[in-house]
């Protein structure tokens, strides 16, 4: 984990996106986090208020390309801020959050229930 390990001093988030969600007044918001310090990245997704269920997922390519690969994907049923694990900066990576029993695919129209940072 990123603050475990050191790697949140001089760490910036380098895309970000916020979920629509008309039951809350402070919406869900996610970002994809950079450490030049320890050459990782990881997402964090922050719920101030929840109603419901946010899921998000941190997804991987290799460099020059091929399959995604799933790297974390966690549930969050209360309030609160979800770290993933840090991945190698090296490969392609992107952050996704969902809610409303939406797929995270951002390709899928959801009305805002569900987005993704850009791959990076």
């Amino acid at each position: 984990m990123a603050a475990a390990q050191g790697c949140t001093a001089g760490a910036f988030a380098i895309n970000g996106f916020t979920l629509n969600d008309p039951d809350v007044g402070q919406p869900p918001r996610g970002d994809l986090w950079f450490s030049p310090a320890c050459k990782a990245m990881w997402g964090e997704l922050n719920a101030p208020e929840l109603y419901g269920f946010l899921f998000a997922q941190l997804w991987t390519q290799p460099e020059y390309g091929g399959v995604n690969v799933q790297a974390d994907f966690f549930q969050m049923s209360s309030a609160g801020n979800y770290t993933t694990p840090m991945v190698d900066w090296e490969q392609s990576v992107k952050f996704c959050g969902s809610h409303k029993g939406t797929d995270p695919d951002m390709d899928l129209p959801s009305g805002g229930y569900n987005a993704c940072t850009s791959w990076r």
